[in-house]
């Protein structure tokens, strides 16, 4: 990472399985993510999904509110969202019950 790169990564790139089987959860299947994400106050937050399935994604403030969401995609860029006075996000992957997805997910910051 250079010196004066304006990127600043919070979660990832890395990737992550949606629709195990999980016979401890409701319906036995984890057919939704949550990935809490430590943001900055004053930034603006990007997050990048690439799936070999479609997927949800949903982009929340640390309320639970959503700020953006995305249907039945495979590769998309959601941002940017400015992070205000926040110290948290969120990012929430979901899929149909029965599907599975392998997602590549990774967000990061930028000044605003």
């Amino acid at each position: 990472m250079s010196l004066f790169d304006k990127r600043e990564i919070v979660y990832g790139p890395e990737t992550v399985s949606v629709g195990d089987l999980d016979l401890s959860v409701d319906g036995c299947y984890r057919n939704v993510v949550t990935i809490p994400l430590d943001v900055k106050p004053r930034r603006s937050l990007y997050v990048k999904a690439v799936s070999d399935n479609p997927v949800d994604v949903v982009v929340a403030n640390e309320k639970g509110a959503a700020i953006a969401h995305k249907e039945g995609v495979r590769d998309v860029v959601m941002g940017p969202f400015s992070t205000g006075k926040l110290r948290s996000m969120g990012v929430f992957l979901g899929l149909y019950p029965g599907d599975k997805a392998k997602v590549q997910l990774e967000a990061w910051m930028e000044r605003e």
